[in-house]
């Protein structure tokens, strides 16, 4: 019954159905052929799903990622960048992924900041002779940094599901994070010599550069106000993202004047939009995680994968392999809220915190978001820059090698994510 419950849930999945439809009829599937339980246990699960504190979070990220785009500061922290380290060669393209790092520090959607990334800076690359494709996928990689990045939307549904605490999960993510970070603007770097790429360009005068970072400073303020704030304990993730709101609001509204009513708008539809998606693919999630449960598939994985190996580094590896290869057929979030369940519980048996295995996981689906065949990050920037996707997958190559170190040496070495949480415990 099992195997129906699983294999008719990728089935779906692969038939293009989407994530939360695709579960909820997997599950009245199960439950019409097994007979043994109450149709009734669908809503009562579902509500239970999205009944934690954690997904509160959500919402608030989500909305503050949009307003920062309708207000300009995606635009104004570019134009910092540019005048900062456009005169180098590849400086454009550095400028990216240090952009898309700060905006991956409050919105936490890869997906999200991949679009915003994609629409500002593909333009801009082109026209300083950077290949289309490369532009393609360096946007994408820069984007999918949302998925690493605290406050990262995938770690807070890992949490929730996981019962692990998302502050830890912050911690945990910085080392790895300021890895990927390095990864992919040595990347950029190497192929902009390599190939040629870009221009360089006069430095502006001194008086200019004070000029704009004044003009900056108080967009530069957020990301360390909302990080910085919940790995000091000062508030909660939900209350970082209700900090984050006003924070835009305020620049946008008062500071600024770049805000409209009818931006703030589009920002509201687009949040609500995404946030019903979440919430339902939630919801539909905690259904199958205790169906899972019902079964105890968690412990019969665990027994599988004790008699392969007990050693918790060749555990930690080979579910890499795993989430890559579910990568490739799966969406990011299904594969959250199908493993999640399932792995969590059977990781003391190989002496691994969930932190650890969180921020693996987490970078597993940044490289998921960019690597073909859906990827979602990709399918964002190659429809901006009509680029192909096999032209993208050629380009893409090199940040995805990256992404794979860092991901190796998270899996490999427990002290990169782990001695930042232990030291702040009490």
């Amino acid at each position: 019954m099992v195997s129906l419950l699983i294999g008719g849930f990728v089935v779906l999945m692969v038939l293009g159905v989407p994530i939360a439809f695709a579960m909820l009829l997997a599950s009245i599937a199960y439950l019409l052929a097994s007979g043994q339980l109450d149709m009734l246990m669908l809503p009562q699960q579902m509500e239970s799903g999205i009944d934690s504190s954690p997904l509160l979070a959500i919402p608030f990220f989500l909305l503050a990622g949009s307003l920062m785009v309708q207000a300009g500061v995606v635009l104004r922290i570019l134009l910092l960048l540019r005048a900062f380290i456009g005169h180098v060669r590849g400086g454009l393209a550095h400028c990216l992924v240090i952009a898309g790092a700060f905006l991956a520090g409050i919105s936490g959607s890869g997906t999200a900041d991949a679009a915003a990334l994609g629409s500002v800076m593909i333009p801009a690359l082109r026209e300083e002779r950077y290949a289309a494709p490369f532009a393609t996928a360096l946007s994408a990689s820069a984007g999918s940094l949302g998925s690493v990045l605290p406050p990262s939307i995938n770690m807070i549904m890992y949490g929730a599901i996981g019962s692990v605490s998302v502050g830890r999960l912050y911690l945990g993510s910085i080392v790895p994070a300021a890895l990927t970070v390095l990864a992919l603007l040595v990347t950029s770097h190497v192929q902009v010599l390599r190939l040629h790429y870009g221009t360089v360009q006069a430095r502006p005068p001194l008086r200019v550069l004070l000029r704009t970072l004044l003009h900056s400073l108080l967009d530069l303020a957020l990301p360390v106000i909302v990080v910085g704030g919940v790995l000091s304990g000062f508030f909660t993730p939900t209350e970082a993202g209700a900090v984050a709101v006003l924070y835009v609001l305020l620049l946008g509204f008062v500071l600024f004047r770049t805000l409209t009513i009818a931006k703030l708008k589009f920002a509201l539809r687009e949040t609500v939009g995404t946030l019903g998606a979440v919430m339902l693919m939630l919801g539909t999630a905690a259904v199958i995680q205790y169906l899972l449960a019902l079964h105890q598939v968690a412990e019969s994985f665990g027994a599988a994968v004790v008699s392969l190996s007990g050693s918790g580094l060749v555990f930690m590896l080979l579910m890499s392999l795993l989430l890559l290869g579910l990568s490739c057929i799966l969406e990011v979030p299904a594969i959250v809220v199908l493993v999640t369940p399932i792995v969590v519980p059977i990781l003391p048996q190989f002496g691994i915190d969930p932190v650890q295995f969180g921020v693996a996981m987490c970078i597993a689906m940044a490289i998921g978001l960019i690597l073909p065949p859906i990827g979602l990050a990709m399918f964002v920037t190659c429809a901006i820059s009509k680029v192909r996707v096999e032209h993208y997958a050629h380009a893409v190559m090199p940040f995805l090698l990256g992404f794979l170190v860092v991901l190796a040496l998270v899996a490999a070495l427990p002290s990169l994510s782990m001695t930042l949480p232990h030291w702040a415990a009490p």
